[in-house]
Protein backbone atom coordinates (compact mmCIF):
# COMPACT_ATOMS: atom_id res chain seq x y z
CA UNK A 1 0.00 0.00 0.00
CA UNK A 2 2.69 2.48 1.01
CA UNK A 3 5.85 0.61 0.04
CA UNK A 4 6.24 2.38 -3.28
CA UNK A 5 6.60 5.65 -1.36
CA UNK A 6 9.64 4.25 0.41
CA UNK A 7 11.47 3.48 -2.82
CA UNK A 8 11.55 7.00 -4.26
CA UNK A 9 12.12 10.52 -3.07
CA UNK A 10 8.96 12.54 -2.62
CA UNK A 11 8.83 15.52 -4.98
CA UNK A 12 7.06 17.57 -2.32
CA UNK A 13 5.54 17.10 1.08
CA UNK A 14 1.86 16.17 1.15
CA UNK A 15 -0.29 19.14 2.04
CA UNK A 16 -3.34 18.37 4.12
CA UNK A 17 -5.22 19.27 7.26
CA UNK A 18 -3.04 16.74 9.07
CA UNK A 19 0.19 18.74 8.85
CA UNK A 20 -0.30 20.56 12.14
CA UNK A 21 -0.89 17.34 14.09
CA UNK A 22 1.69 15.62 16.27
CA UNK A 23 3.15 12.26 15.28
CA UNK A 24 1.10 10.59 17.98
CA UNK A 25 -2.15 12.15 16.74
CA UNK A 26 -1.32 11.14 13.17
CA UNK A 27 -0.64 7.56 14.19
CA UNK A 28 -3.92 7.35 16.09
CA UNK A 29 -5.75 8.72 13.04
CA UNK A 30 -4.07 6.17 10.82
CA UNK A 31 -5.23 3.43 13.21
CA UNK A 32 -8.76 4.74 12.63
CA UNK A 33 -8.36 4.40 8.88
CA UNK A 34 -6.98 7.75 7.68
CA UNK A 35 -4.28 6.77 5.19
CA UNK A 36 -3.14 10.36 4.59
CA UNK A 37 -2.06 10.53 8.23
CA UNK A 38 0.38 7.68 7.64
CA UNK A 39 1.70 9.29 4.46
CA UNK A 40 2.67 12.32 6.50
CA UNK A 41 4.35 10.16 9.15
CA UNK A 42 6.27 8.45 6.37
CA UNK A 43 7.28 11.81 4.95
CA UNK A 44 8.51 12.96 8.35
CA UNK A 45 10.41 9.81 9.32
CA UNK A 46 11.08 7.67 6.25
CA UNK A 47 14.40 9.25 5.29
CA UNK A 48 15.54 9.32 8.93
CA UNK A 49 15.01 5.58 9.27
CA UNK A 50 16.71 4.92 5.93
CA UNK A 51 19.67 7.11 6.88
CA UNK A 52 20.04 5.44 10.28
CA UNK A 53 19.96 1.93 8.85
CA UNK A 54 22.36 2.86 6.04
CA UNK A 55 24.88 4.17 8.54
CA UNK A 56 24.33 1.32 10.99
CA UNK A 57 24.87 -1.49 8.47
CA UNK A 58 26.92 0.37 5.86
CA UNK A 59 24.73 -1.15 3.16
CA UNK A 60 22.23 1.02 1.27
CA UNK A 61 20.41 -1.88 -0.41
CA UNK A 62 19.92 -3.72 2.87
CA UNK A 63 18.84 -0.48 4.56
CA UNK A 64 16.19 0.11 1.88
CA UNK A 65 14.76 -3.38 2.41
CA UNK A 66 14.81 -2.99 6.19
CA UNK A 67 13.13 0.43 5.99
CA UNK A 68 10.22 -1.23 4.22
CA UNK A 69 10.11 -3.86 6.96
CA UNK A 70 10.13 -1.18 9.66
CA UNK A 71 7.12 0.63 8.22
CA UNK A 72 5.28 -2.63 7.62
CA UNK A 73 5.69 -3.27 11.35
CA UNK A 74 4.53 0.28 12.08
CA UNK A 75 1.42 -0.37 10.00
CA UNK A 76 0.74 -3.69 11.75
CA UNK A 77 1.16 -2.19 15.23
CA UNK A 78 -1.07 0.86 14.73
CA UNK A 79 -4.06 -0.43 16.67
CA UNK A 80 -1.84 -1.50 19.58
CA UNK A 81 -0.23 1.93 20.08
CA UNK A 82 -1.42 3.45 23.35
CA UNK A 83 0.81 6.53 23.45
CA UNK A 84 2.80 5.39 26.49
CA UNK A 85 5.89 6.74 24.72
CA UNK A 86 6.43 9.21 21.91
CA UNK A 87 5.99 7.97 18.35
CA UNK A 88 9.72 8.55 17.72
CA UNK A 89 10.64 6.31 20.66
CA UNK A 90 8.11 3.71 19.50
CA UNK A 91 9.47 3.87 15.93
CA UNK A 92 13.11 3.48 16.92
CA UNK A 93 12.27 0.61 19.21
CA UNK A 94 10.96 -1.13 16.10
CA UNK A 95 14.09 -0.13 14.17
CA UNK A 96 16.36 -1.41 16.92
CA UNK A 97 14.49 -4.70 17.30
CA UNK A 98 14.75 -5.27 13.56
CA UNK A 99 18.50 -4.62 13.68
CA UNK A 100 18.79 -7.21 16.46
CA UNK A 101 16.78 -9.70 14.37
CA UNK A 102 19.11 -9.18 11.39
CA UNK A 103 22.24 -9.63 13.49
CA UNK A 104 20.87 -12.80 15.10
CA UNK A 105 19.95 -14.19 11.69
CA UNK A 106 23.47 -13.49 10.44
CA UNK A 107 25.01 -15.18 13.45
CA UNK A 108 22.84 -18.24 12.90
CA UNK A 109 23.36 -18.38 9.11
CA UNK A 110 26.72 -16.83 8.21
CA UNK A 111 26.74 -15.51 4.65
CA UNK A 112 30.13 -14.70 3.19
CA UNK A 113 28.47 -12.60 0.50
CA UNK A 114 26.47 -10.47 2.92
CA UNK A 115 27.83 -7.23 4.34
CA UNK A 116 29.44 -7.76 7.73
CA UNK A 117 28.04 -5.60 10.51
CA UNK A 118 31.49 -5.31 12.06
CA UNK A 119 33.19 -4.47 8.79
CA UNK A 120 30.52 -2.00 7.68
CA UNK A 121 31.09 -3.00 4.04
CA UNK A 122 29.03 -1.37 1.30
CA UNK A 123 28.58 -3.63 -1.78
CA UNK A 124 29.20 -0.82 -4.28
CA UNK A 125 31.98 0.68 -2.08
CA UNK A 126 30.47 4.16 -2.12
CA UNK A 127 31.44 6.66 0.61
CA UNK A 128 28.90 7.68 3.22
CA UNK A 129 28.38 11.03 1.49
CA UNK A 130 26.94 9.14 -1.48
CA UNK A 131 24.95 6.46 0.33
CA UNK A 132 23.08 9.05 2.38
CA UNK A 133 21.55 11.94 0.39
CA UNK A 134 23.38 15.24 0.68
CA UNK A 135 25.02 18.07 -1.26
CA UNK A 136 28.02 16.95 -3.35
CA UNK A 137 31.21 19.09 -3.16
CA UNK A 138 33.44 19.66 -6.18
CA UNK A 139 37.08 19.05 -7.11
CA UNK A 140 39.57 18.56 -4.32
CA UNK A 141 36.89 19.23 -1.71
CA UNK A 142 34.91 16.32 -3.11
CA UNK A 143 37.92 14.01 -2.83
CA UNK A 144 38.58 15.10 0.75
CA UNK A 145 34.89 14.82 1.60
CA UNK A 146 34.81 11.31 0.20
CA UNK A 147 37.90 10.28 2.15
CA UNK A 148 36.58 11.86 5.35
CA UNK A 149 33.21 10.18 4.89
CA UNK A 150 34.96 6.86 4.43
CA UNK A 151 37.01 7.46 7.58
CA UNK A 152 33.85 8.25 9.55
CA UNK A 153 32.12 5.21 8.10
CA UNK A 154 35.00 2.97 9.11
CA UNK A 155 35.06 4.56 12.54
CA UNK A 156 31.35 3.84 13.02
CA UNK A 157 31.78 0.27 11.79
CA UNK A 158 34.57 -0.25 14.31
CA UNK A 159 32.41 0.76 17.27
CA UNK A 160 30.77 -1.91 19.42
CA UNK A 161 27.13 -2.23 18.38
CA UNK A 162 25.91 -0.79 21.68
CA UNK A 163 27.95 2.38 21.16
CA UNK A 164 27.13 2.70 17.47
CA UNK A 165 23.38 2.63 17.96
CA UNK A 166 23.55 5.19 20.77
CA UNK A 167 25.77 7.52 18.73
CA UNK A 168 23.53 7.34 15.66
CA UNK A 169 20.31 7.83 17.61
CA UNK A 170 21.78 10.82 19.46
CA UNK A 171 23.93 12.62 16.89
CA UNK A 172 22.24 11.67 13.62
CA UNK A 173 18.59 11.27 14.61
CA UNK A 174 18.60 13.79 17.47
CA UNK A 175 16.94 11.59 20.08
CA UNK A 176 17.30 12.67 23.69
CA UNK A 177 19.20 10.48 26.14
CA UNK A 178 15.94 9.63 27.90
CA UNK A 179 14.34 8.50 24.63
CA UNK A 180 17.35 6.37 23.75
CA UNK A 181 17.21 4.78 27.20
CA UNK A 182 13.56 3.90 26.55
CA UNK A 183 14.36 2.43 23.14
CA UNK A 184 17.20 0.29 24.52
CA UNK A 185 15.53 -0.51 27.87
CA UNK A 186 18.57 0.63 29.85
CA UNK A 187 19.09 3.50 32.28
CA UNK A 188 20.09 6.94 31.09
CA UNK A 189 23.54 6.81 32.67
CA UNK A 190 24.33 3.70 30.63
CA UNK A 191 23.33 5.54 27.46
CA UNK A 192 25.54 8.51 28.36
CA UNK A 193 28.46 6.20 29.09
CA UNK A 194 28.12 4.45 25.73
CA UNK A 195 27.90 7.82 24.02
CA UNK A 196 31.06 9.00 25.75
CA UNK A 197 33.09 5.99 24.64
CA UNK A 198 31.71 6.24 21.09
CA UNK A 199 32.76 9.89 20.84
CA UNK A 200 36.23 9.15 22.23
CA UNK A 201 36.72 6.35 19.71
CA UNK A 202 35.51 8.42 16.76
CA UNK A 203 37.73 11.33 17.78
CA UNK A 204 40.70 8.97 17.65
CA UNK A 205 39.65 7.85 14.18
CA UNK A 206 39.40 11.43 12.92
CA UNK A 207 42.70 12.39 14.57
CA UNK A 208 44.39 9.50 12.77
CA UNK A 209 42.77 10.60 9.50
CA UNK A 210 44.06 14.15 9.97
CA UNK A 211 47.57 12.92 10.70
CA UNK A 212 47.57 10.82 7.53
CA UNK A 213 46.67 13.79 5.33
Amino acid sequence: MFLSLLLKRRASKPVSIHEGLSDEELYHRFAQGEERAFRLLLDRHGDKVLGYLTRFFGDRELATDLTQDVFMRVISAARRFRGDSSFTTFLFRIVRNLCVDVMRARAARPDTHAASLDQGHDPDDRPLSETVPGREPDGEHRILSGELSQAIKEGLAGLPVEQREVFLMREVEGLKFGQIAEVLSVNENTVKSRMHYAVVSLRRTLTAFKEER
